[in-house]
């Protein structure tokens, strides 16, 4: 089902979800006091997930997608830790890192997550992340101990064959409660580590909707067609705000902490008329003019996934030194090998209901090597000649070509 309303719920930058029904639990929300650096952190994560949005919000206006900031800047934060020079220059540009130093970037970032982990026991959040190498490749140990500090990650040697795919997707899986089943298909040769986050959030409406009163009603798509569709409807206490352009409003989940936020477009405009001026700034100010009312509120369910590689993107906001063969610097990751990015890969789910909303993302980080591998390489790509022998003997069985392996 295509939607207008989901196409800018990503702006929350935190996952949504589904929570429990426990009265025991708190009601009230909790504030978060965070220092400088971290408040710091929050504003460049938030620039960089608005600027990256706009950009993939284009290349797939006609269809529904979702990002999560929080899963990316998990993963990217730890291949800046390995990266030098020119190459960590390009980091901070198109992160928006600038003014604070690593070990200030890396504290703010853990400061923060452990708050967003803690602040409400009737959601569940989880971050998760991880790093597999190659068995034989060199890991420089401080780039390991800085992203086991500061970003929890696991660490893992694998032999990069069939069987780490599948431990790869199945470490996706569980971090994902299964939302997430796979994120690669198979190793690339010339791979050597792959960096990956993974994010899970469930949790309930603070004020639920009553299945009763979800009825099917008519959903505009985009070219003038009607689809009918299950609507959730309520009558509740809400924060909102309508602009010259479109209607902002906020729908708690839990205790209050996490929301989900919807910008809805006024009949007579379209999403481009909110998406061409969203920055950080108009966000942080459409945030500031939300008053708490009483609000008929009737939203479509809606579920799906999306999957984007976002090499291209990330090279727009200026990290295009990181994935070049010849000029990245990993040099803080391995001494021993050239490194780049060969890709950056993102997926994400969610499920919106009349209990709440659950959603997941993963963000994977692969890397290749310029150098010449410290293991044999045999990639059959080309016409050969085979033969069948006995061992002992040396007695000759078969022999034969393979011009074209698709030829029966």
């Amino acid at each position: 089902m295509k939607t207008r309303i989901c196409y800018l719920i990503p702006i929350l930058f935190i996952l949504f979800s589904c929570g429990n029904d426990d009265n025991s639990l708190p009601t009230e929300e909790k504030p978060i006091n965070l220092s400088m650096e971290s408040k710091q952190m929050v504003l460049n994560d938030n620039q960089f997930g608005i600027e990256i949005f706009k950009r993939l919000i284009e290349a797939d206006s006609a269809k529904n997608m979702m990002i999560s900031p929080l899963s990316m800047s998990q993963a990217l934060l730890m291949a800046y830790n390995g990266a030098g020079g020119q190459t960590k220059t390009a980091f901070e540009e198109a992160m928006f890192l600038s003014g604070l130093t690593t070990a200030q970037i890396n504290q703010a970032k853990k400061d923060l997550v452990e708050e967003l982990l803690h602040v409400d026991p009737s959601v569940t959040l989880s971050v998760a992340n991880s790093i597999w190498y190659r068995e034989g490749f060199s890991v420089n140990p401080n780039f390991i101990k800085v992203n086991q500090d500061f970003y929890n990650a696991e660490v893992l040697e694998a032999p990069f064959d069939n069987t780490t795919v599948n431990l790869i997707n199945s470490w996706v899986n569980d971090n994902t409660n299964g939302k997430i089943d796979k994120i690669i298909e198979s190793i690339d040769p010339l791979a050597v580590m792959f960096l990956i986050n993974a994010v899970y959030f469930y949790g309930n409406w603070k004020y639920k909707f009553d299945e009763a009163y979800t009825v099917n009603s008519d959903f505009n798509l985009m070219g003038g067609a009607k689809i009918s569709t299950p609507f959730m409807n309520q009558q509740t206490t809400a924060r909102f705000m309508r602009s010259d352009d479109f209607s902002l409003l906020e729908m708690p989940y839990g205790r209050g902490n996490f929301s989900m936020l919807i910008f809805l477009p006024h009949e007579d405009k379209s999403l481009n008329d909110i998406i061409n001026q969203l920055n950080v700034e108009d966000y942080y100010n459409w945030l500031s003019d939300l008053i708490e009312m009483t609000v008929d509120i009737s939203i479509p369910k809606f579920k799906f996934g999306y999957e984007k590689v976002l090499n291209d993107y990330l090279k727009a906001l200026g990290l295009s030194v990181a994935f070049d063969s010849q000029n990245a610097d990993f040099s803080e990751i391995s001494d021993e090998m050239d490194l780049f990015i060969s890709f950056v890969k993102h997926k994400s789910f969610i499920d919106v209901n009349e209990k709440g909303t659950e959603a997941a993302a993963v963000t994977i980080i692969g890397f290749e090597t310029t150098s010449v591998p410290s293991y044999p390489l045999f990639i059959a790509n080309r016409p050969f000649l085979f033969a069948i022998r006995e061992k002992y003997t040396n007695s000759i069985l078969f022999m034969g070509q393979v011009v074209n392996p698709s030829e029966d």
